[in-house]
This record gives structure tokens, sequence and C-alpha cells, in this order.
């Protein structure tokens, strides 16, 4: 009885061989008829030889159709000159790599220039792809470099290289922005200029641009987007471009002149200070939101609401956390906030040690007891987006109770900004428990973690009305 493997034969001799005929979808990039590796002379060795050998051939196809994919899109009218040119480049490395000569890459070249018109020496009407292709059978890519980049160019390598937008992983909402500001800035310059080319003052004619834009969600009020938004979109265009410099190895000297651009005094006072963009929840919406979340929401939900209001943490914060993130027991249990694979931190200095005390270190050991599997703390919500769910789904309750849209599950940090600033905690130990950009050099460098812990402890039992330990328990 012969093995029921796909594309698996016994040869005469008796050994077993993968055989394969290559598709014909990729038989311009793949040249040989078939694929054909032996896998052993029993049975049991083609067995244990066949999983690599066919997942190798896989990826062979794979790629050589991601290959023509990537000519396909080179050679379309939406193409790049820089892309059409790194295709001509693999057409060239394809004829050297099947053994063309000097002397055969000139003739391929004048063979594919004398299909187009002519003018003296330069195809007529070629597409960039052949043009490209022409000139570096000819001159090679030594004497024929290529094209400048543009803004264009430096936001498809920003896509692929620094955000990874083909990776399942990366957050398609992230990639999504990036294209639409850089896009939107391509239109309000009115062409895909060369990086090199482009000037202040054409960056001061996006962000006017940006400026003048009314809010999607307006509702017809005519309303303005915010310069903080306008802010945040500049700071993606910079960041774009300064990578692109460094990929494409442009000067140190070219100036980025996106950055810095000036913003909130041209906006004249458009948009919200940052402090006016949320509100601390009244305490009587504070108390009713609690009391519907706790009634009616999912445990886990609950759970993480509780966590959130007795912390100040942020909400992705909390869903984020690992099991080990943890510390219920010992003389200062804490949160320890860091970044993980599922979720970055807004900033440096959000990495810290947050408090537990009161009823967010009861909600944090019940969270310890909830039933999973994996590492993370609250098994429903610790994924990518998890906070996201999580956020949508509170609001339902408190959206049932306010519809004031500054009040939102992020008011819960200015609840605990406004219990520290009445219970006259100082700024520093504000900033140790929330996360802010602390002063000095001193404050962000010296002093161990028991020792913040130990104060900030203090500091968070005093803003939430509960009595101080007893300093001999704690020392």
């Amino acid at each position: 009885m012969g093995l029921v493997l796909k594309h698996v034969e016994q040869s005469k001799s008796g050994s077993w061989q993968y055989r394969r005929r290559v598709p014909k979808d990729v038989s311009e990039v793949i040249t040989k008829r078939e694929f054909k590796r032996k896998l052993g002379d029993s049975r049991k060795e083609a067995l244990a030889a066949y999983p690599q050998v066919h997942a190798q051939v896989e990826r062979e196809i794979e790629a050589a159709k991601r290959r023509l994919a990537g000519a396909a899109a080179a050679s379309g009218p939406g193409a790049s000159e820089r892309e059409a040119y790194a295709e001509a480049l693999r057409r060239r490395a394809d004829l050297i790599t099947k053994g063309a000569t000097e002397e055969a890459l000139e003739l391929t070249a004048d063979a594919l220039a004398d299909s187009f018109p002519q003018d003296g020496y330069e195809p007529l009407g070629a597409p960039p792809v052949a043009r490209h292709t022409v000139n570096l059978l000819r001159l090679g890519p030594e004497r024929y470099r290529p094209p400048e980049p543009t803004l264009g160019d430096a936001l498809r390598l920003y896509l692929k290289e620094h955000l990874k937008a083909d990776s399942p992983e990366t957050d398609s909402r992230v990639v999504g922005l990036a294209r639409r500001v850089v896009e939107a800035a391509i239109a309000a310059i009115g062409r895909d200029p060369l990086l090199t080319s482009i000037t202040r003052e054409d960056a001061r004619a996006v962000r006017d641009h940006m400026l003048d834009r009314v809010k999607a969600t307006g509702r017809g009020t005519g309303e303005k987007v915010s310069a903080a938004t306008v802010s945040r979109e500049l700071a993606i265009l910079s960041a774009v471009v300064n990578f692109a410099k460094v990929e494409f190895g442009m000067p140190d000297t070219m100036p980025n002149p996106f950055s810095r651009l000036p913003v909130a005094r041209v906006a004249k006072g458009q948009g919200q200070k940052a402090s006016e963009k949320r509100d601390p929840l009244p305490s009587a919406v504070l108390t009713k939101t609690r009391a519907r979340v706790l009634a009616n929401a999912a445990p886990e939900l609950a759970l993480i609401w509780r966590m959130v209001e007795g912390t100040g943490c942020r909400l992705a914060e909390v869903t984020g956390l690992l099991v080990e993130d943890v510390a219920t027991e010992g003389e200062f249990p804490h949160l320890r906030i860091e970044p993980n694979a599922l979720r970055t931190l807004k900033t440096t200095s959000s990495r810290r040690r947050v408090p537990l005390v009161g009823d967010a270190l009861e909600a944090a050991i019940e969270a310890q007891r909830l039933a999973r599997e994996g590492v993370m703390l609250f098994p429903t919500y610790g994924r990518k987006r998890g906070s996201d769910a999580a956020s949508a789904a509170l609001m339902k309750h408190l959206r049932q109770v306010s519809a004031d849209e500054k009040h939102v599950i992020h008011s819960l940090r200015h609840n605990m900004k406004d219990r520290l600033i009445l219970a006259e905690v100082s700024s520093l130990d504000q900033n140790l428990i929330l996360g802010h950009a602390l002063g000095g050099v001193g404050d962000r460098v010296y002093g161990g973690d028991v020792a913040k812990l130990r104060q900030t402890t203090k500091a968070m039992r005093k803003a939430l009305g509960l009595p101080a330990v007893d300093a001999e328990a704690q020392s």
C-alpha cells in the first residue's frame, strides 16, 4: 500500500520522491517544468521529510506570486518611478542569473527599445518599467541610478518596513491613518513631490488645508477639526519623512519641512485645550454608572472598571495586564505597568508601579482567581484591540447615565487626578501614579521602586479617603 500524500510517488528504484508541476500562473518566474525532490528510500523517511519539502515548495510558489503581483503593480498606471525601477532591476538580475552576458543584455535592450517608436536612442511612449529596463540593461545600475524618492515612495516604505502593513498583527487603523494623512498632503500640494523638493511653504499649505477641514461628526454644524488633531497628523508626516531620510540614505542636512510646524497659534484658539477634552465624572454620574456596571456587566468588565477607577490607570494598561504584572501580596500591593507583546505604552514615563489599595486591590485579587488559559489577567479583553472592546462595552453603561460627550471611560483618570489634587498630594507622586512625565533628572532617575511605592501608596490611600497604614507596620 502506497503513501497517501499529495505530490508523492514511488520511483522505479523504490525510493520516494516529491514531484509537482510548476503552476502556469508562476511559470514566468519559476522557469523549470516541475519541482522534484527525493524524500527517502523508505516510507518512514518519506513521511518524515514530506512536511519540510512541501512547505519549501509552497513558499517558492508564494514568493513567485508575490513577485508577479509586485511586477504587475510596478507596471500599473499608479506605480511610482522607483517601483518601476525596482522591477526593471529584478528583470535585469533574472537575465544575469540565467547566464546572460553583457552583449546579450545589450541585445535584449535593443530588442525591447525597438518595440516602441524611437527618438534617436530613446524609446518613445514606453511604460516606466520598459524604459528603466532598457536603460539598466544598457548602462547597469552603477551608471543608471534609481529615481529620487517622492513623498508617495516614503509612504510606501513606511507602511512596509516600519508599520509592517502586511502583517496580520498590525493594527489596520494605524496603517489607514498614515495612508490617509500622507495622501491628503499629496493632494494639498497638488502633486507627488520629490522629498528634496518639498518646501516649508508646501508644508504650511498642507497644514492650512488640514485646519480648514470640517469634522466628519460635525452633524452639519461646520465645526472644524481641532489644532491638536492637525498636530498629530503633521507628526505622522514628519515621522514618514524622517524614516525615509534614513532608509533612502538621504543626507542628514536635508531639512524636514513638516518638523515643528506651528499649529496652535495659526489656528487662533481653534479646538480645545487638553484639559477641556474630557471631564471628570460628576459624583452622581460616577455612582450611578458604577452601580450599573457592577449589576449588569460581565464579571471581567466589572473588575476592569473597579481597577481603572481605583488606580487611575489607562483602560488599555489594565486590559493588557499579564497575571505576573499583579502583586497582591507583600508590603505594598501594586500593578506593574510595562509594555508587552499585546500593547505598548503611551510614553516612557508610563512604565511604573501603581499602588493597589481599597476596592482596586480587592478587584485585582478577584481577577487573579478568574478561570483562564494563557498569561493575560483578563482572558476576554487581553488581546489585540481588547481595550477598544472593553471601552465600547463600558460606554454603553455610561451613556445610560450621561449623554455628555466629555464623559467617557478615560474620565476616570481625571477623577483620580482630582482626588490626588484635593488630597494635596505632591506633583511628583501624582505623576508617579498616573504615569505622566516626571520633572527633573533626579525625579526620573533616582529612588528605588520600594521607596516610590511606599510614598505613592501613602498618597493613594489619602486620595481615596482610606486610613493611613501604621508606620511601624511598613518599616
